[in-house]
């Protein structure tokens, strides 16, 4: 059985986005955030057990994970402009 286009009076079968993501959307982000975050925080904590370090590369890890994080937010949120 062939499958036909919509014609003009048929909806489409995807709709376009309305330019608001949706609250699975904003879940994504925040998850994006908290995997950011715990992977810098874990990799910094790894660093500073190997090295004998006080909490220098777990601090360092949560901010390049808190930078990470942002800056995905960021992007993620651009799709929707």
């Amino acid at each position: 059985m062939a499958m036909s286009a919509p014609g003009p009076d048929r909806e489409p079968a995807e709709r376009e986005p309305d330019g608001y993501p949706g609250p699975m959307a904003y879940a994504g982000i925040g998850m994006l955030g908290a995997v950011c975050l715990g992977v810098g925080g874990v990799l910094g904590w790894f660093a500073d057990s190997a090295l004998g370090t006080l909490p220098l590369f777990l601090l360092t890890g949560l901010v390049a994970g808190a930078g990470a994080g942002v800056l995905g937010a960021r992007a993620e949120l651009r799709r929707y402009r």
